[in-house]
């Protein structure tokens, strides 16, 4: 898996997603369904354009992005118990 990634794949599989490296060198995420959303090269031409195209592609599939702070879920789960 590609370091740039590393974080933001961490963040998905918490959520219910699955992340999988291919063969090919791509990471591959897959929404909570098993649908295909998108996939990263391993070694991207333009990192930083691969990097808004898989965080536009995650937005809109339905993953938050970015991940809230440590603040905002715990203000999350104080609301849920109540």
């Amino acid at each position: 898996m590609n370091s740039d990634i590393r974080e933001l794949a961490a963040w998905a599989d918490q959520n219910g997603w699955t992340v999988e490296d291919d063969s090919k060198g791509y990471t591959r995420f897959y929404d909570q369904n098993g649908n295909y959303v998108v996939q990263y090269p391993a070694t991207p031409s333009n990192p930083y354009r691969r990097m808004k195209d898989l965080q536009t592609a995650l937005k809109r599939a339905g993953l938050a992005i970015p991940p809230p702070s440590k603040k905002e879920r715990r203000s999350e789960r104080r609301k849920e118990a109540k």
